[in-house]
């Protein structure tokens, strides 16, 4: 038994190849973990293509000389540049859809930020996009587009001190062309108005159903 185990027993030599061979391949299994976890980090922080979800603080339909705009302010959390651009051009987009303007207008606010109408402008605009279907009838709207976006993070107050990026037409195009979800923010004001309508609805039931009195 001990000669078998004596023939068995490798030499030295082959067992300093198996030992390098095994650390190889320990090594590149660690490293192909560690590159796809980094491709996975990546992809989780790349932007949503259709932005991210927020709230509507206010929706002003303004007549001016005979045209109508609509401007809508919503508010997103800790958001970057690209997701607040992406937000506001996906908002834009639904907002045409859901009524007819000559001009339309959303503009992005941190979380944070004033909520104030005299104060939605200069540091507190996040992004803000500009929409004319027809721009040769829109005074200073060369193109159907004007996109910008602040790409600095806001502060505490919800400001912002970066430096602004505006969008060209092609990459306005290439972002919207990309989006899967095309849906307005959440609006409070119209969910307050559902609960109420419905409320009267149900009390005008009740009425109706009351038997009358003698």
């Amino acid at each position: 038994m001990k000669a078998i185990f004596s023939r068995l027993r490798p030499s030295k030599r082959l067992v300093v190849i198996l030992s390098a061979a095994l650390s190889v391949s320990a090594a590149s299994g660690g490293a192909a973990v560690y590159v796809g976890r980094d491709r996975l980090i990546a992809r989780l922080a790349e932007p949503s293509p259709s932005g991210l979800e927020c709230t509507t603080i206010r929706t002003l339909r303004l007549d001016h000389n005979g045209q109508r705009w609509v401007r809508m302010h919503v508010k997103t959390d800790r958001a970057s540049g690209p997701d607040r651009i992406r937000t506001a051009l996906r908002v834009v987009g639904a907002l045409s859809r859901e009524e007819k303007a000559d001009l339309y207008q959303v503009v992005v606010l941190d979380a944070a930020g004033p909520e104030e109408r005299a104060a939605v402008r200069g540091a507190a605009i996040g992004a803000e996009v500009l929409f004319a279907p027809g721009p040769q009838s829109v005074r200073g709207m060369e193109e159907p587009f004007r996109a910008s976006y602040n790409e600095g993070s806001a502060n505490a107050s919800g400001m912002f001190r970066g430096k602004t990026v505006r969008l060209e037409l092609d990459e306005v195009r290439a972002l919207m062309s990309a989006m899967q979800d095309r849906s307005l923010c959440i609006d409070p004001s119209a969910a307050t108005e559902s609960a109420e309508a419905d409320e009267a609805a149900e009390q005008t039931i009740e009425s109706a159903e009351a038997p009358a009195g003698h």
